[in-house]
């Protein structure tokens, strides 16, 4: 199959289609296909599944998406069929291990990331494959990797996968382009490539409401959001002459808020509002006691190497890792991390 496909079409760089074409066989040797993503689903997550699903029901296999926690009442609009799952290990999903025949975590490669359904991953002898662009070491765990961190979010690689080999319906072209909009920032963020903007331009040209897809993402807040960001925001900390700005937030104040986790989605990229601000992060405990960190780089700042070292990962310019409680502590460790690579101000 040639890199690219006919005129006004989106060039696929050679290896990449080498890679999806290695994918496209893998799968048509699967009749029963589990889809799953990483924990706390974002837009591309669900966007990209969604897609696969499309592409594999239309390629004639049976297909399951099983989510954890539930999906985000925001996107609850990717899923006009009602396809999605949400994992009950304990009921209707106590068998799932043995459904699949092969199981295909998309937007992961860290079989950590599938969080409650870590051990039934783990317990299922169905064929295993991650799909993902995200910066990793090699992943463990699987039978198969299909990964290009290059891409500029996951729903870009089930584009390249499909777009060949079928005619798009509204609700697959809706979801890979609202995975594409989430991941890029809507086209703000630096992973906005010419290849993402083709593939949108596409997606447009086939139907796709940009205004519609974006007032269903991030019109959708809530009063409880708005009270826990001006909470965040009352815990802002500026350091390195301003340079690096953090939020945090207790289980306390969500409950305090009667916000739920879904509310912060797109509160760690406020402080970059700021001037002279290049590492934006916010930190907020988990139920387990730890705390998850999440970072974000105006451009100079690779925090993908920051978050590695502690032990997660993600892109250059946006990465998340657990760290150990308590707030406090974890904000300290990650405030020593996150200076020492802030390189000094060349105009000081």
């Amino acid at each position: 199959m040639p890199h690219w496909r006919g005129p006004g079409a989106v060039r696929v760089p050679f290896f990449v289609a080498a890679m999806l074409n290695s994918f496209a066989t893998f799968l048509q040797d699967s009749q029963r296909v589990l889809l799953t993503t990483h924990e706390n689903p974002d837009a591309d997550g669900i966007g990209a599944l969604v897609g696969l699903a499309h592409f594999l029901r239309h390629s004639g296999k049976e297909v399951r998406i099983v989510v954890s926690p539930a999906l985000p009442f925001f996107l609850a609009f990717l899923d006009p069929e009602g396809w999605i799952e949400t994992y009950e290990p304990g009921g209707r999903h106590a068998d799932l291990p043995h459904w699949p025949d092969t199981w295909v975590l998309v937007d992961a490669s860290e079989i950590q990331r599938l969080g409650m359904m870590q051990g039934a991953f783990e317990a299922s002898k169905a064929v295993k494959a991650c799909l993902d662009h995200h910066m990793k070491d090699a992943p463990k765990g699987f039978d198969h990797e299909f990964t290009d961190s290059a891409a500029s979010a996951s729903a870009e690689l089930v584009y390249d996968l499909a777009a060949p080999r079928m005619a798009l319906p509204r609700p697959m072209a809706d979801a890979l382009y609202a995975g594409l909009v989430d991941d890029t920032g809507n086209f703000r963020f630096s992973n906005s490539t010419p290849k993402a903007h083709r593939i949108a331009a596409e997606l447009i040209a086939q139907g796709v409401d940009p205004a519609g897809i974006y007032q269903a993402l991030y019109h959708q807040g809530r009063p409880e959001r708005l009270r826990l960001f001006g909470r965040a925001f009352g815990t802002l900390r500026l350091q390195a002459e301003g340079r690096y700005a953090t939020l945090a937030l207790t289980r306390g104040d969500l409950a305090a808020c009667g916000a739920h986790h879904d509310d912060m989605d797109g509160l760690v990229n406020e402080p970059l509002r700021l001037r002279g601000v290049e590492v934006a992060g916010l930190l907020y405990e988990l139920e387990d006691g730890r705390i998850k960190a999440s970072l974000r780089s105006r451009g100079q700042v690779d925090v993908n190497a920051i978050c590695r070292t502690f032990g997660g990962g993600g892109h250059r310019l946006a990465s998340g890792a657990k760290l150990e409680g308590p707030l406090a502590s974890a904000l300290s460790s990650l405030d020593a991390v996150v200076i020492q690579h802030l390189e000094p101000d060349p105009s000081h």
